[in-house]
């Protein structure tokens, strides 16, 4: 007589709740498991109702593998019991479920083997699990053969799981290379694994060359690794071209490379320039994070927590850094770490690591920080400035005899990133570092950056963001030649992007008269005869209607738990303190509603806050939002209307779905993401595309309203138009191409509101902005885009057109004369 209380003792606890209303008899899984389980050998009725009972509560992965094993040689009541026991101990993911399945149908695989595999495919993680699957597709792999490789599977790292799938792939591999394989992938370390498997998918791969690349792979530098793992996924990328690349390119070393690059022919340099361009934001991540001790976010870590560290974690944070640098300064570290002087740790480490920043640009070739500075934008302005403009400059100078136009001629035949690159130099203060004082040479340049400038919508949205400070730096002379060029690819263009040239040249003629020449100004309105005018006026128009209709105007602040939030926080909350609001419980962002004494707790801190806003209770304020997930708001009534700014601590990635899911169907009308520009994958991104796949919010949800985004963070004219897709062209943004400053997001925020509470429905945002210009005096935040800005009008015509279709070269009103200043 065998007994029911182990194994449902078990199933109770791990089936909270009434198990009995979620498993119905009719259930189909429930159903087939039954059904098989009857199958078993000598069962008795009592065990035949007990197994019925048990299967319940399996659930459908632990169900779908209790079927598998109904079928296997040796099973029986009490391997039945075995077996449920383990399954419901292990709770397998649905990925371990197929692995385990796929193995149960490999030769020699019996009840025993099963019950002793359960276990170790109860450890593989999710990318393991899909090599372990890969790994039986090989021909001739029996059972055993395959659980010996799980110990080795489940040692490895994501990326080194996802090179041994690409491996495991290639049509002529078979069980004896694959295991001398999976030896040397073990090996691979983070990008040098990423290039494995993107090689490995190219087209034509076969076990020969696999086989003999990896030794090379394995030789590469981190940042050659990034950039040729961006160059082998390239479209058409074949096997005799990637094996090439590699040995003729990619395994050589950095001073090789450089001479390397320029004797390729133009399609190749196009090609390997285009690499180095997809490749750069891992490489500007990692500049932009040398600028101090940071950690795995590119956060820095405060001294206070650096003093904690032990001996053996500075060394850890050490061996991080590049082995030039490491010789460089180890002779002064390594004697420290058996003393245990950390302060001298400390002190050497952020040496070091300054060292590593400038060492890891004069690592690369000047085609690669051509790529990057092109993305100046992203780039933190110490990187720019400091780091990648200093080393291009002296290579240019020993290399180029100091001609920027034989190295952009050189560097970038096709004129694929001259007009990026020189914009973003005029708009970093750089471009005299590097442009000629020749009128000829200028008028050279400049033709090259014309024919790179308009080649898309993304490059022409680019240039506007930054034209401004192109024409502040030319000399006249040039200044009328780069718009006569653009006249021209105005007149000559397809009609989209001819459009878009035209509207650039009349705002600035509307705008900024004084930038141009007189003949300049009657080339426009010339120009503007032959292709009509642009009534840019339709695209100042704001929602401020809609918005006060309910009589109340509500904004959402994101901060993340860490040094920069804090101030954020403090500061913002302080500068509305001082604007006569006062702090309160936010209703609608507080996730988890806090209960009675919590509610106490805020209003005496805001007590204690006071109008000055005091640092101590602000700050406490800060953490109890953190760790209990509440929110709060300040709020103020002007004009009738009820101003409501909450302010809310970033918790995690539910938590960050749950609150846009609020903000998006609460009506509000303002979202500001405060802090670095890379929280905001996190803090926006990535939860906005999690809930539009998840059909948590419609289209319908994100076009209901013209809302306003706010980004604190430095960032660039891609996230921009990232941004601006993502809300379907719904949205109205205030952003920096540049670095993001308290000084002016705060005020910024807070003066919008109350303008569109005291002023008339009917205001533009060329209205907001003079209301707004105090903020930005003497020359602060000249790397804003503000709503109605050049750039913002161009996204409103873009997206237009792809809500409308109508084509951007469609004219809107023959009214030139509007165009005079």
């Amino acid at each position: 007589m065998f007994t029911l209380v182990p194994i449902l003792a078990l199933l109770l606890c791990l089936q909270a709740g009434p198990a009995r209303a979620r498993f119905r008899p009719e259930d189909v899984s429930w159903r087939q498991t039954v059904d098989l389980y009857r199958s078993v050998p000598c069962l008795s009725d009592d065990e035949l109702a007990y197994g019925r009972e048990i299967i319940r509560g399996l659930g459908y992965g632990g169900q779908r593998v209790f079927r598998r094993m109904c079928l296997m040689p040796g099973i029986s009541f009490t391997k039945s019991r075995q077996a449920w026991q383990e399954l419901l101990e292990l709770g397998l993911s649905f990925e371990q479920v197929l692995c385990f399945e796929k193995w149960s149908r490999l030769p020699g695989v019996d009840i025993d083997l099963a019950l002793a595999a359960l276990p170790k495919i109860g450890k593989l993680s999710y990318e393991a699990g899909k090599s372990f699957r890969a790994y039986m597709d090989l021909p001739r792999i029996t059972a055993r053969n395959a659980l010996d490789t799980i110990p080795l599977l489940t040692t490895l790292e994501d990326a080194n799981n996802k090179a041994v799938q690409g491996f495991l792939a290639i049509a002529d591999m078979d069980a004896i290379h694959a295991l001398d394989g999976l030896v040397s992938l073990a090996r691979l370390k983070d990008n040098q694994a990423r290039a494995c498997g993107a090689f490995a998918l190219v087209k034509g791969m076969d076990t020969r060359t696999m086989l003999d690349a990896l030794p090379l792979l394995r030789q590469l530098r981190q940042d050659d690794a990034w950039n040729a793992r961006c160059l082998f996924r390239q479209q058409g990328m074949t096997r005799d071209e990637a094996w090439r690349w590699l040995i003729r390119y990619f395994a050589l070393p950095p001073e090789i490379q450089e001479k390397q690059y320029y004797r390729l022919d133009g399609p190749h340099r196009r090609q390997l320039l285009q690499a180095f361009y997809d490749g750069g934001e891992e490489l500007i991540w990692k500049i932009n994070n040398l600028h101090a001790i940071t950690d795995r976010f590119g956060f820095e870590i405060p001294e206070s927590v650096l003093r904690r560290y032990s001996p053996e974690q500075l060394y850890h944070r050490f061996q991080r850094l590049s082995p030039q640098v490491q010789f460089r300064f180890g002779t002064e570290f390594y004697p420290l770490i058996p003393a245990g002087n950390r302060a001298r740790m400390i002190a050497i480490l952020r040496r070091a690591t300054a060292a590593d920043r400038l060492q890891t640009a004069r690592d690369l070739v000047s085609a690669d920080i051509y790529a990057l500075l092109s993305q100046g934008s992203e780039l933190y302005d110490s990187s720019f400035r400091d780091i990648l403009v200093p080393v291009l400059k002296q290579r240019i100078r020993s290399r180029h005899d100091d001609s920027l136009l034989d190295f952009l001629k050189q560097t970038d035949p096709g004129n694929m990133l001259v007009a990026d690159f020189i914009v973003s130099l005029a708009q970093k203060g750089k471009l005299t570092t590097f442009f000629p004082e020749d009128d000829t040479l200028q008028r050279q340049i400049l033709k090259l950056v014309a024919a790179s400038a308009f080649r898309n919508e993304d490059s022409i949205l680019l240039f506007s963001a930054t034209f401004m400070h192109l024409l502040q730096v030319l000399t006249p002379d040039a200044r009328s030649f780069l718009i006569r060029r653009m006249a021209a690819v105005a007149d000559r263009g397809a009609g989209s992007f001819s459009r878009l040239v035209n509207v650039i040249l009349q705002y600035y003629l509307r705008e900024y008269p004084g930038l141009l020449a007189p003949a300049d100004r009657v080339l426009i309105l010339r120009m503007a005869i032959r292709h009509g005018t642009e009534d840019l006026g339709r695209y100042q128009v704001t929602p401020f209607a809609a918005w006060k209709s309910d009589h109340r105007l509500a904004s959402v602040s994101i901060f993340h738990p860490d040094d920069d939030g804090r101030r954020s926080f403090l500061s913002n909350v302080r500068t509305l303190l001082r604007g006569g609001y006062r702090i309160e419980l936010s209703r609608t962002y507080s996730l988890t509603p806090p209960d009675g004494a919590m509610r106490r707790r805020v209003r005496r801190l805001a007590a204690e806050a006071g109008k000055k806003g005091k640092a101590r209770p602000l700050l406490e304020l800060f953490r109890a939002m953190e760790h209990n997930h509440f929110a709060v708001a300040l709020v103020r009534v002007i004009n009738g209307i009820t101003i409501s700014h909450a302010q809310y601590v970033y918790s995690g990635e539910d938590n960050e779905e749950r609150l846009l899911e609020r903000f998006l169907k609460s009506g509000d009308e303002m979202l500001a993401q405060r802090g670095h520009s890379y929280w905001r994958s996190e803090q926006l991104t990535e939860p906005l595309e999690k809930l539009r796949r998840e059909r948590r919010i419609s289209d319908r949800d994100l076009t209901s309203k013209q809302r306003f985004l706010s980004l604190g963070s430095c960032g660039g004219v891609k996230a921009y138009t990232r941004l601006t897709r993502m809300f379907l062209g719904h949205i109205d943004i205030l952003a920096t191409i540049g670095t993001g400053m308290a000084i002016i997001n705060d005020p910024y925020n807070r003066n919008l509101f109350e303008v569109v509470a005291r002023g008339p429905d009917t205001m533009t945002w060329k209205d907001v902005a003079d209301r707004s210009a105090f903020i930005f005096r003497g020359g602060r935040g000249q790397d804003y885009l503000q709503p109605g800005s050049l750039t913002a009008i161009l996204h409103k015509i873009i997206e237009e057109k792809k809500h409308t279709g109508a084509g951007t070269g469609d004219r809107h009103g023959e009214d030139h004369a509007a165009l005079h200043p």
